[in-house]
């Protein structure tokens, strides 16, 4: 678990995972746990989302060496929250409902891995230990922590 001014997101990360895997055990009858677990990874989705297009990207997109990846970061979540919207409108037993559940896992594990190992740590070398102790207390109190 990394520790420092992304920990609260890392967290964020573990447990969407956690969630997505539950999703993908969850058999298609159980459509009111499947619709409870949708629901949750949503309100988790939006609110990881708003965090960091609020407190972390801006100041990462003006930077040469993070502009590029904070650019992929945003179409990353523009394309997960379409696949939201989409798992939102089919039948939990469409059997296209899985399938686009597991493309979802597949585009969120992608961003993370490329958060987690290339922009979290170019983050710490491009900003201040002053930007960094503000984007943490920002992330802290946004997130009650």
């Amino acid at each position: 678990m990394q520790t420092g001014t992304f920990a609260l997101l890392v967290k964020d990360h573990e447990l969407v995972k956690g969630i997505i895997e539950e999703l993908l055990d969850t058999p298609a009858s159980a459509r009111t746990r499947r619709r409870d677990l949708l629901n949750t990874l949503k309100q988790e989705l939006q609110a990881h989302e708003n965090l960091e297009e609020r407190l972390v990207y801006p100041e990462l997109e003006s930077r040469k060496s993070t502009h590029g990846l904070t650019l992929e970061a945003y179409q990353e979540h523009h394309v997960v929250d379409l696949l939201l919207q989409e798992l939102d409108s089919l039948d939990f037993q469409d059997e296209d409902w899985k399938a686009k559940l597991t493309v979802l896992q597949e585009t969120l594990l992608h961003h993370v891995r490329e958060e987690e190992d290339e922009l979290f740590p170019k983050a710490e070398k491009v900003l201040s230990k002053d930007q960094l102790r503000h984007i943490e207390q920002q992330i802290g109190q946004a997130k009650g922590a």
